[in-house]
C-alpha cells in the first residue's frame, strides 16, 4: 500500500471518529437537558391586587409570569391564584386598562406557596382625550349596537342562549369549529386564539369588555360567567370602526357581561344560569 493511500485512510478514520464523538456529545447534552427539564420543580403563587389610590381590590386584572407564561385573572375581591409555575426567579406582570403596568421580580421556593400583594396606579389621562373618547363610544359601544351590527350580517354573534347551548368550559371553547379560527393548545387554563389572517400572521385579536378595549388581556383570561353575549370579527374588513385599534389587522372579540350596564334590559328574560 502506498504512503498516500495510508494517509488518506488515516484521515478518513479520524474524521469519522470526530463525527461520532460530536454526535455522542450532542446526544448526551440533549439527554441532560431533558433530565433537567423533568427534575425542574414547580411552585404556587397566590395574591391580591389593589388600587394605589383607594386601597380597594381590583377585579379582572391580568397577572402573568413573563418567563413561564403562567397567569390568572383577579376575582371580585382582587384575589388570584397561579397553582403551578416554575420555581425560581421570574418577573410577574400585572395589567389592566386604565392602570400603569406593574412588574415585580419574585423568587419562588420549590413546592411551596408564595403570597404577594400587588399595587396598581391609575394611568394619567388628559381631560381633552377623555372627552373625545366618550363622544365616539357613547352610542356605538353598547348593547343596542349589538343588535344593529347583528342585523348587518358582519361577524359572528353569540346571544345568551347560544352560549348556554354551546356550554363552553373556557371562553375559547365557544369559538372552536368556526371557520378561519385557530385555537392553540390549552396551557394553564387558557389557549391563544388567532382569527382569520391572524392565524397566518401570528397576531392575536383585540379584546373588548363591555365596549372597552382590554390591553394585554386574552379571551380565556375572562371567567366563563362573564360571557353574556359575544361578537367575533375574524377579519379587518368586517370589524366595525369602534372596535378597531390603530395598526391592528387581526380582528376583534367583543364580550358583553351579564353584570354590564343595560344588559338585563337588553336581553329580557334570560335562561339559566343568567337568571
Amino acid at each position: 500500500m502506498s504512503v498516500l493511500r495510508l494517509r488518506s485512510k488515516v484521515g478518513l478514520l479520524a474524521a469519522l471518529t470526530l463525527a461520532a464523538g460530536a454526535a455522542s456529545s450532542g446526544s448526551v447534552a440533549a439527554q441532560e437537558e431533558q433530565r433537567q427539564e423533568r427534575e425542574r420543580r414547580t411552585a404556587e403563587l397566590v395574591g391580591n391586587v389593589a388600587s394605589a389610590s383607594t386601597g380597594l381590590p381590583i377585579q379582572h386584572a391580568v397577572v402573568q409570569f413573563r418567563g413561564s407564561g403562567a397567569g390568572a385573572l383577579t376575582d371580585t375581591e382582587g384575589n388570584f391564584g397561579i397553582p403551578e409555575t416554575w420555581a425560581g426567579e421570574d418577573t410577574l406582570e400585572v395589567r389592566l386598562e386604565g392602570f400603569e403596568p406593574s412588574f415585580t421580580v419574585l423568587d419562588l421556593v420549590p413546592d411551596q406557596t408564595t403570597s404577594v400583594t400587588l399595587i396598581l396606579s391609575r394611568t394619567v389621562v388628559r381631560v381633552a382625550d377623555l372627552t373625545v373618547q366618550v363622544r365616539q363610544t357613547r352610542r356605538a359601544r353598547n348593547l343596542t349596537g349589538f343588535v344593529e351590527r347583528l342585523e348587518k350580517g358582519f361577524g359572528t354573534f353569540f346571544t345568551p342562549r347560544d352560549i348556554i347551548n354551546r356550554s363552553p368550559r373556557i371562553p375559547s371553547d365557544l369559538l372552536r369549529g368556526l371557520p378561519n379560527v385557530s385555537i392553540g393548545r390549552i396551557e394553564y387554563g387558557r389557549a391563544t386564539i388567532y382569527l382569520g389572517d391572524g392565524a397566518r400572521l401570528g397576531c392575536e385579536p383585540a379584546l373588548y369588555l363591555d365596549g372597552m378595549y382590554q390591553a394585554g388581556m386574552q379571551f380565556d383570561d375572562l371567567p366563563r360567567e362573564d360571557l353574556g353575549a359575544v361578537e367575533v370579527y375574524r377579519r379587518e374588513v368586517e370589524t366595525p370602526m369602534e372596535f378597531m385599534r390603530t395598526g391592528s389587522t387581526c380582528g376583534a372579540i367583543v364580550v358583553w357581561t351579564p353584570d354590564g350596564p343595560g344588559f338585563l334590559d337588553w336581553a329580557g328574560e334570560l335562561p339559566d344560569p343568567f337568571e
